[in-house]
Formats: C-alpha cells, structure tokens, sequence
C-alpha cells in the first residue's frame, strides 16, 4: 500500500511538473511570438517610411526636372524670339536699303544723270 502510495504520489508529481513545463513553454512562445509581432509591426513602419520618403523624393525630383524643362524652354523660346527679331530687323534694313536704291536710281532716271560711283559698270562720258 505505500508503494503504490508512493507510486501515485510520482504520478502527481510528474503530472504536476508536465503542467508546469507546458506553461512555461506556452508562455517562451506567447512572449517570442509577441516579440515578433512587434518587431514585424516595426519593420511595416518602417517600410511605409521608406516608401513615403521615396514618393517624397520622387515627387522632389519630378518637380525639379518639371522646373528645369520650364527654364529650357523658356531659354529656347527667348532665343528663338532674339532670332526672329534679329532677322525681322534685317529684313527691315534690306527693305530700306532696297527702297533707298530704287529711290535714287528714279531720281538719276528722272534727272538723266548717271551715279558718281558706279564701280567699273558704269561708263564715263
């Protein structure tokens, strides 16, 4: 009778200890996989982060290259407008010179004289 005393309080002992051991290890488990959830947590934070920056960065650029381009065709433009004038003036100038012509080759017609300089074309009487 007190063997199997003993052998049954064993029992309990060793049921006890099973218990035990099975509650601590729930509990290493629900503390790792907490540990884990917060570090997984940490990490998505983490990532949105770097990925807001890296819109933010994109968007900087974007804006920038969109200023540059502005400034290019800005430039391109002026100088096409500085080119379009300065042919526009050349043109006036050619426009005026041929009408000065015109104007004293009438007035020699009219007056039947010849020009002082006629390079070598013209002949001297």
């Amino acid at each position: 009778m007190a063997q199997e005393l003993a052998e049954i309080q064993k029992e309990v002992i060793q049921s006890r200890v099973n218990t035990w051991e099975t509650k601590q290890k729930a509990k290493v488990d629900n503390k790792a996989d907490k540990m884990k959830a917060i570090n997984e947590e940490k990490k998505n934070a983490s990532e949105i982060d770097l990925e807001a920056l890296g819109k933010k960065i994109e968007t900087k650029v974007e804006k920038l290259r969109h200023k540059e381009l502005e400034k290019m065709k800005n430039k391109e433009a002026h100088s096409i407008k500085v080119i379009e004038d300065t042919r526009v003036k050349i043109e006036a100038k050619r426009t005026h010179g041929l009408q000065k012509v015109e104007k004293k080759a009438e007035k020699f017609r009219g007056g039947n004289s010849l020009p002082t300089k006629c390079f070598g074309v013209c002949v001297d009487e």
